[in-house]
């Protein structure tokens, strides 16, 4: 059985808390999956909040990055990204006025726009999908993959993928009209033939979606409301989602080809796309849940994109002697990372800032033979032995390589292996290269 990561109840949150303004930023060229920007202004440039300063030449697709502060550019320099990896980044010192922040707001008319046009803006105003924990993906080159399909189904998660994170779920609880307001724009975009509401059971949620429900009466698309025990796990990835939505509706497809015929979207991603359409606010600010227990309070804060981790733990209250680990997006399938001054990017939505005493200092060893990966696998496939494969070479049948398509990535194999080998990670090389 792997370790209980779930969020202790001294470190449940309610609603979302605005973090203290950054004298300085560090924003990284990459904010999504496998796309690195390249950067728009130079050393000693001045900057305003909002302004675009970097992009991909090579995609229209991909979300564009903003200044989240306004100021001078100190530089282009070297940083430790969120998921461990060194990439680099755009300082920003704070000087000037802010061009959003503080400010009152002005609704725009995006119902007028036709989807090409919506689905470009979205990617002009920076909005990245955050529904998968382990990267970021632009949510305007997601739905562009499904503008033509007239079967699309939307899966609209409410809850959070890591048990040990609550970000979706406070800002589906305590913001629900901003993630309503992303359902409706993404069926303005893509017409879909069902909206899928995934929700905690029990919830209140489930109420504010009936009403939401009956002012759609008369479309064309239907909503379902799907209930999760999210006691359990894994319950919040692609596929787990769709094998529930499955069970409950009695589908034939089988869940690997829902998932691939279907968008996913989670609810941090549809409140930012909320604020950025109607408001037309470039994703600037990031919501992120930041607990453990080196900090004396925890909070869901919505944070400048750049800030450190060091800003937003001091004012939380941070004992810095008794850091062990500093883990991004959930204790079960997240990042370790070394440093305090490493920056939020647009796809984190937690960090937690664990002592030595809740988390052991494992190092990664070698494959002791055990099997708990394999035996703690919910696709029930062997990510020892696909290990063993891929880093030694070791002649293995076609059908068990060929098995890392039914991984879910949940990382539970991650979680149970005692020498903390990199078992998710091995599969999901694996899993790539058959899909590719």
């Amino acid at each position: 059985m792997f370790p209980d990561y779930t969020v202790k109840k001294k470190d449940l949150v309610q609603s979302v808390t605005t973090a203290f303004l950054p004298r300085k930023v560090l924003i990284p060229l990459k904010q999504e999956s496998d796309v690195l920007c390249s950067p728009l202004v130079k050393k000693g440039d001045k900057v305003q909040e909002g302004q675009v300063i970097a992009e991909d030449a090579g995609g229209s697709e991909s979300a564009k990055i903003h200044a989240s502060i306004p100021g001078y550019v100190l530089g282009i320099t070297n940083c430790a990204e969120p998921d461990g990896r060194n990439g680099c980044a755009v300082e920003i010192q704070l000087s000037g006025q802010f061009t959003h922040i503080g400010k009152s707001l002005r609704s725009f008319d995006w119902q007028s726009w036709g989807s090409s046009s919506i689905a470009n803006r979205i990617s002009a105003l920076g909005v990245v999908n955050t529904f998968s924990m382990r990267n970021g993906r632009s949510l305007s080159a997601d739905i562009k993959s499904y503008l033509d399909n007239n079967g699309t189904r939307v899966f609209a998660r409410l809850f959070d993928e890591d048990p040990s994170c609550q970000t979706d779920s406070v800002i589906a609880s305590s913001n629900f009209e901003k993630v309503q307001k992303g359902v409706e724009i993404i069926k303005k975009v893509l017409n879909p033939q069902e909206i899928v509401f995934a929700v905690s059971k029990g919830t209140a949620l489930q109420g504010k979606i009936e009403a939401f429900k009956a002012e759609l009466a008369d479309s064309d698309t239907e909503i379902t409301v799907v209930p999760f025990d999210t006691r359990q796990y894994p319950i919040g990835t692609k596929e787990s989602v769709a094998a529930r939505y499955r069970k409950a509706t009695k589908l034939q497809a089988h869940e690997r080809e829902i998932a691939r015929m279907s968008l996913f979207i989670d609810a941090t991603t549809l409140a930012s796309l909320s604020d950025a359409l109607i408001y037309n606010i470039p994703v600037e600010r990031v919501c992120v849940h930041v607990f453990g227990d080196c900090l004396k309070s925890s909070a869901v804060l919505k944070v400048c994109v750049g800030a450190s981790f060091a800003s937003l733990a001091e004012q939380l209250g941070l004992e810095k002697k008794r850091i062990g680990k500093i883990i991004v997006n959930g204790h079960l399938n997240g990042f370790s990372v070394p440093s305090l001054d490493t920056p939020i990017t647009k796809w984190v939505k937690s960090v937690s800032f664990m002592s030595k005493t809740d988390f052991a200092d494992y190092s990664s060893g070698f494959c002791m033979g055990c099997g708990k990966c394999s035996a703690m696998c919910p696709a029930k496939i062997y990510p020892n032995v696909l290990y063993g494969y891929l880093i030694k070479s070791v002649k293995i049948p076609q059908d068990f390589i060929k098995a890392s398509l039914l991984c879910i990535e949940c990382g539970v194999c991650n979680s149970a292996c005692p020498t903390k080998l990199p078992l998710a990670e091995i599969v999901k090389i694996l899993k790539d290269r058959q899909n590719a």
